[in-house]
């Protein structure tokens, strides 16, 4: 064991030239405290409580919210409603009627007056409904229109613009009277002797374990468009979390999380009006989150962080293996960065030209 734990941490690709595990021991026995690979066992009881809390915000308090707000948990009326479909069709002997989506606005909707959105069907040239169906078809398939949970997605970022906003305003609190918050020089001299303070660590804990219960979490939510697209984001800010934290670069890597936390409750709270039909809310939320990303991540991030990890990391402890992988996974962010910030003007361009 002891090979292996030397092959996989070996101070040659980890660590800068001159500095070795034994520098951090001896340090420690001074009584400067340094981060340590078994504090990251923290992390996964810390992302399991974090996992729960989701789960009573959201039923306590996120659902109560969205439903004052007129959200109706559109998923339970689906599944209702399929079920007396199914029990209809077997006492007709499976001669279901396939109901288009005209025939739903005038049905559907008095039973079960939710947030629905309809999806088209394809024109055969025979009128806007099809003809019944007697094939073996299963009666669910024949249901022709989609519904959006639109509760469960408020819910979610219910919980999500809570955390941000609380671990932004945390991160903020730690900070300010950080030297390398406003000299990013600070990142790196005198390292590593570069005691960790408590708040430092439970900053690195709480977002780590947040970014763990989204890995497991992100599988039974409800699935995104840019599902594989966060879940490398996920899987790249952990390794580069863990990585950082157990070389001792939580200077810098603090500077990272308060830049990405910053402008997520922007969006998450955008997303909230959007659900909740507050279009104008919703308009004026996303402005502020797509200018807010603009300076953070499309500037401070790659003009602040990325040149003080490439060059003044360089100038002051030199070039070594680990700073390769760092400086890749910093270097991947930042192109999902990109990617997302084309996916916002997307979105800004599409409500322009439809006059929104």
């Amino acid at each position: 064991m002891d090979l292996i734990s030397t092959t996989i941490w070996n101070e040659n690709f980890w660590l800068p030239k001159n500095v070795t595990w034994k520098d951090f021991s001896t340090l420690e026995e001074e009584g400067v405290r340094l981060p340590a690979l078994h504090d990251l066992l923290y992390v996964y009881p810390l992302a399991g409580m974090l996992y729960i809390a989701r789960l009573i915000f959201e039923h306590y308090i996120a659902r109560p919210f969205g439903r004052s707000l007129g959200l109706r948990d559109v998923q339970n009326s689906t599944t209702q409603y399929n079920q007396q479909q199914q029990q209809l069709s077997r006492k007709k002997g499976n001669k279901t009627n396939v109901i288009t989506d005209n025939q739903s606005n005038s049905t559907y909707k008095q039973q079960y007056p939710t947030n629905v959105i309809h999806r088209k069907q394809p024109s055969d040239g025979r009128g806007d409904s099809l003809k019944s169906a007697n094939d073996n078809r299963k009666p669910s398939s024949l249901i022709s229109y989609h519904r959006v949970p639109l509760l469960a997605k408020f819910s979610e970022s219910c919980w999500r613009f809570v955390f941000y906003l609380s671990v932004f305003i945390y991160g903020l609190i730690v900070l300010r009277n950080k030297p390398w918050l406003w000299d990013t020089r600070q990142c790196w001299l005198s390292h590593p002797n570069q005691p960790l303070t408590k708040d430092i660590f439970w900053y690195y804990m709480i977002e780590l374990a947040f970014y763990w219960s989204l890995i497991f979490s992100q599988f039974i939510d409800v699935k995104r468009k840019d599902f594989w697209q966060m879940f490398l984001h996920h899987i790249a800010t952990i390794s580069l979390l863990s990585f950082s934290y157990i070389v001792n670069f939580v200077r810098v890597g603090s500077l990272v999380l308060v830049i990405h936390d910053c402008g997520d409750y922007w969006l998450e709270s955008a997303k909230m009006a959007k659900y909740a039909r507050a279009q104008r809310v919703c308009d004026t939320l996303f402005v502020i989150f797509a200018l807010v990303w603009l300076v953070t991540r499309l500037c401070y991030f790659p003009y602040k962080v990325l040149y003080t990890t490439t060059y003044e990391e360089v100038e002051i402890l030199g070039y070594f293996p680990a700073f390769y992988l760092f400086n890749g996974l910093l270097m991947l962010l930042q192109v999902l960065h990109y990617f997302w910030f084309y996916l916002i003007c997307q979105v800004a361009i599409g409500a322009l030209k439809a006059g929104k």
